[in-house]
């Protein structure tokens, strides 16, 4: 969730969700999340205030998701997360592939956070990552998604993304997107990452500490 970034045109390409299924110990994995999501709220966790109206996303209604300036989901020690780490590097350079980009060039920097929501409380509604477009992306992991849709608005077009635990996604910046309604209970918990070129956050003075290369 970055803002202020500098302004691309939109690269010709049709959009593209790249997509990988691994094959995590789903629960294991909910389980070590929802375990720093109670650090957090106990403020137990290296580098996380207090939650206060001065914060974003408090429409959320996760911790995770509203401190998500105050770490970086892919510094924590899980061999789930490093799996979903080196996939990734993957397929941003599948990604630079498409779009016809230099990876070496741009010095991917990556960030991530992790969101746990109810269907009784809050969930994110339309919002965007910076950019737009590539060379910048986004993407989500879905940990227990399933089943449930999180919309996006492509170039003006509303498309349905089905969720499916254990897939990962990766899009270019620039179209809107939002949780979609859900009925089951318990906890729906996703792995988020911002994916840009380290010049963009040279520009734009971002916060040091916190985003890491993407190698």
């Amino acid at each position: 969730m970055i803002n202020n970034m500098q302004i691309n045109q939109p690269t010709g390409k049709e959009h593209k969700f790249f997509e990988r299924y691994l094959d995590n110990d789903l629960s294991q994995l909910a389980e070590f999340l929802q375990n720093q999501y109670s650090n957090m709220e106990n403020l137990k966790l290296s580098g996380i205030t207090e939650v206060t109206e001065k914060d974003h996303w408090l429409s959320s209604d996760s911790v995770s998701t509203i401190k998500w300036r105050e770490y970086n989901v892919f510094q924590f020690y899980h061999p789930s997360i490093h799996k979903l780490y080196k996939n990734l590097v993957e397929m941003v350079k599948e990604a630079c592939e498409y779009y016809e980009i230099d990876f070496e060039k741009q010095q991917y920097m990556i960030q991530g956070w992790f969101n746990i929501n109810y269907n009784d409380k809050g969930k994110l509604d339309w919002h965007d990552h910076g950019g737009p477009y590539a060379p910048y992306f986004h993407g989500y992991y879905c940990v227990k998604a399933e089943p449930s849709t999180t919309y996006y608005k492509v170039f003006g077009k509303e498309v349905d993304n089905y969720n499916k635990d254990n897939r990962l996604i990766l899009s270019e910046m620039g179209h809107p997107h939002a949780m979609g309604s859900w009925d089951w209970e318990g906890p729906r918990v996703t792995i988020a990452y911002d994916i840009v070129p380290l010049k963009s956050l040279i520009v734009n003075n971002a916060q040091s500490q916190h985003w890491i290369p993407v190698t």
